[in-house]
């Protein structure tokens, strides 16, 4: 009980869908919300996606056969004795390969509608869409996203409308706010790179900082800050630290150390 109820515990815990995945397993979400309303529905896409999964193990096995068959035995090279492996320290490190951010489709979707026309509903289920992608995304994110659904900008009116919008997701509970970021509701923190993408470190949720951190300080080594604040940069897919992303990380260090997730001593920042 005492291990489930601490802070370390809980953030490892948001690692395990990162850590399956990374092995070769595929996750299907399936919210409570979904479930209640269209149980079927949710079986239905489960199974379509094991069948796909099966599909694709069978083409990928039968292409490993044929690739096989088309080795060339050749003699046995001589045998000669490896050297002794040397055990492995405990400090071994291999940075985290955190996935790609994916960004929403739909850009267009309703080019030719009127935004400010459309009924709130409308709105707040296309807020959804993008939060379901992109979750934790920024509000502003959600807002341009949604906008370009429409084909126009978000200007102060579209602004304002859209986020009237997000107040009646949040009511639906087809959205869950935590300050500038929403979320799907119920959604554990997933560390994403945003290599390529130009997106700015203020567009990151604290929450996925702090996963970052407990990412790179999984391996039980310890790191002098400076360098864990740069593997942090790394993960998250920035070439070079600016002054916000060095900040928003040192918020997130400063936190962990406070909460006693970590702890910081002659060999550097580890986790507790």
């Amino acid at each position: 009980m005492a291990y489930h109820s601490s802070e370390t515990a809980r953030d490892r815990d948001r690692l395990r869908q990162q850590v399956l995945e990374a092995r070769g397993w595929k996750l299907v979400r399936v919210w409570s919300t979904d479930w209640f309303k269209d149980r079927a529905g949710q079986v239905d896409r489960i199974v379509q996606f094991v069948d796909a999964a099966r599909e694709h193990a069978r083409d990928e096995a039968a292409r490993c056969q044929r690739r096989a068959e088309t080795i060339v035995a050749a003699p046995p090279p001589s045998v000669i004795e490896p050297p002794p492996a040397e055990p492995l320290s405990e400090d071994v490190y291999a940075r985290p390969d955190a996935m790609p951010y994916r960004f929403a489709d739909g850009e267009g979707r309703y080019a030719g509608r009127e935004l400010l026309g459309e009924p709130p509903s409308t709105l707040a289920r296309a807020i959804a869409d993008v939060v379901e992608v992109e979750s934790p995304a920024h509000v502003d994110d959600v807002i341009a996203r949604v906008a370009g659904m429409w084909d126009t900008r978000a200007g102060t009116r579209i602004h304002a409308r859209i986020v009237d919008a997000v107040t009646l997701a949040e009511r639906q509970h087809l959205v869950e706010r935590r300050g500038d970021f929403l979320w799907n509701p119920g959604q554990e923190v997933v560390v994403r790179s945003r290599a390529g993408t130009r997106m700015s470190a203020e567009h990151i949720a604290p929450e996925e900082y702090r996963a970052a951190v407990m990412w790179v300080l999984a391996s039980g080594r310890g790191f002098a800050r400076p360098a864990l604040v740069t593997e942090v940069r790394s993960v998250l897919g920035f070439a070079r630290t600016g002054a916000a992303l060095d900040e928003a990380i040192g918020v997130a260090l400063d936190g962990m150390l406070a909460d006693g997730i970590l702890g910081e001593g002659s060999t550097g920042v580890r986790l507790r």
